[in-house]
């Protein structure tokens, strides 16, 4: 009777009943529900998403999917033969980072080919750091599109930022903002001989950093929310193209520039501005 008490007192102090001890099981409001969609390899199922499409992860080989490059929020998704395959799943992440999980199986007709999720939130409204992160609701696709051509369509305010090369000319037409995105409305004009094939478009904020008696520089990329309108890439000869690119809302500190870079394709003029605090700080509203 005396050898129990030890016993069990050692048993409680082992490493084992301590490992234990901060093992917590999952609760139930941590588990997300998966979504099913039925595939065919015969036609393309498209998933709609109220947020542009970030990550996107297929579980298996069996099928093939992507995001459709002129609708930033919409997923396209296939079974690549008419054998049926073993259930599998598709995880798709979006730019206010919420996340969402599939199981996917083969029907030959499916039920459906299209679903809407712009209007199924998981979590009914945005909560409050999403809106602080990645743009509110104007990333919704229907918004940000009507805002975007607004933005297209907006009067020339800013007239001196730009810079000309070799007969292009890229200049900054204005700087507008709805909610906490930011619209850079650019002007590109053509006065040569030769058609301009736009090889890259990006925008980055450069930081110039004293370091001792020299300087440096460090680029920070700006990834573009959206693209308006992506699908043009030439300036044809003797004439002009306006676009507008949508970034997070952002203001610069006095050593900070934003960089405006376009490239040709196969050619050497490149072409950047350079946007600084005051004009960022003067934006209008939309």
């Amino acid at each position: 009777m005396h050898f129990i008490l030890p016993m069990c007192l050692a048993l409680a102090s082992s490493p084992v009943m301590g490992q234990v001890a901060f093992v917590l099981p999952m609760d139930n409001s941590t588990v997300r529900p998966s979504y099913q969609i039925d595939v065919t390899d015969k036609k393309t199922t498209h998933l709609i998403f109220p947020y542009e499409i970030r990550y996107a992860d297929l579980g298996s080989k069996e099928i093939a999917g992507e995001a459709v490059e002129k609708a930033g929020n919409v997923f396209r998704i296939k079974a690549l033969s008419s054998s049926p395959f073993m259930e599998t799943n598709l995880t798709v992440v979006t730019a206010d980072g919420r996340l969402f999980s599939f199981l996917i199986h083969y029907r030959e007709t499916p039920e459906a080919l299209t679903y809407d999720l712009t209007k199924t939130l998981l979590d009914g409204a945005v909560s409050k750091s999403a809106k602080v992160s990645s743009g509110s609701q104007a990333r919704l696709a229907d918004n940000l599109n009507r805002q975007g051509e607004l933005a297209l369509h907006s009067r020339r305010k800013i007239r001196h930022v730009g810079y000309k090369a070799q007969g292009i000319s890229l200049f900054l037409k204005n700087v507008l903002y709805k909610d906490d995105v930011m619209y850079l409305v650019l002007g590109m004009e053509n006065s040569s001989k030769l058609d301009y094939d736009i090889d890259y478009l990006r925008t980055y904020v450069k930081q110039m950093k004293q370091v001792g008696e020299s300087s440096a520089t460090q680029d920070v990329p700006v990834e573009p929310i959206k693209t308006f309108d992506a699908s043009e890439r030439v300036i044809p000869r003797r004439e002009e193209l306006t676009k507008v690119i949508a970034i997070e809302r952002l203001t610069l500190e006095a050593d900070r520039r934003l960089i405006v870079q376009i490239g040709e394709a196969n050619g050497g003029r490149q072409l950047s501005i350079t946007i600084g605090p005051e004009e960022l700080a003067t934006a209008r509203p939309l």
